[in-house]
């Protein structure tokens, strides 16, 4: 039997859908695997039942009725991750954050700036000055933990969305929506600590995008890195799951 999920309207990207990397957090926390792809097939919508499926192997997928939202499977991601920064310098780039007074979704439950970090991930990265990257840094809230004071990996996943685009997109690109996040997580992120988060670009192919996001501890230590698919919408009411 297919499980049901609701999403709560909390973790919204865009106001009326989910913020894309909690809804694929949804399907890759439910993947016994450190590593994952998740494919978003239509914008996630909230406070609406949505069945979790199980397809061949280790696949997964996600349900409205019988309208495909989402899909998954296992997967080991290859990314050349830069040299993280200090605490100090994130703490620098974020008050720089491009997005403030721009952003298209401002109470995104992964980078609005009108989200509180009591409420929310609110991750909002800056440029750091001489690196081709962005930066900010995150203490986990303890609800966003297990018992073992881990962050489970549905919060890591939607902590690792947002980053991505920044580091793929300037301030004044058209609207993108993600399409894909791969992810692996590698090491604890333990809630209540500091942690610096950076993304960069990876390559550009005509209308997609796609950019890397790492989160490291306060030693430097590799925790999770990311890499996600963002493709230019055609019309702006396309809008699915960001910017």
């Amino acid at each position: 039997m297919a499980e049901s999920v609701t999403i709560d309207r909390r973790f919204n990207g865009p106001p009326d859908s989910a913020q894309g990397g909690y809804a694929c957090g949804l399907l890759a926390s439910r993947i016994d695997s450190p590593g994952a792809a998740v494919s978003l097939r239509a914008p996630p919508p909230l406070e609406t039942p949505l069945d979790v499926r199980r397809g061949y192997g280790a696949a997964l997928a996600l349900y409205e009725g019988e309208r495909p939202i989402a899909d998954g499977a296992p997967t080991d991601l290859e990314l050349a991750v830069p040299e993280p920064v200090s605490l100090a310098a994130a703490e620098r780039a974020s008050r720089d954050f491009p997005w403030r007074d721009e952003h298209p979704f401002p109470t995104c439950f992964g980078c609005g700036p009108a989200r509180s970090h009591t409420d929310a991930i609110a991750v909002l990265p800056g440029p750091v000055p001489g690196r081709d990257l962005v930066a900010a840094t995150w203490a986990p809230l303890d609800e966003f933990a297990g018992p073992d004071g881990a962050v489970t990996s549905l919060f890591t996943w939607a902590a690792l969305d947002c980053p991505t685009s920044f580091g793929a997109l300037p301030p004044n690109a058209p609207t993108h929506v993600l399409a894909r996040l791969d992810a692996s997580l590698i090491a604890p992120v333990r809630a209540g600590e500091p942690h610096t988060v950076i993304a960069w670009p990876v390559a550009r192919e005509g209308r997609k995008a796609f950019g890397g996001a790492a989160i490291h501890d306060a030693a430097g230590t590799l925790c999770a890195l990311s890499r996600g698919l963002w493709i230019q919408v055609r019309e702006p009411s396309a809008v699915g799951a960001r910017r």
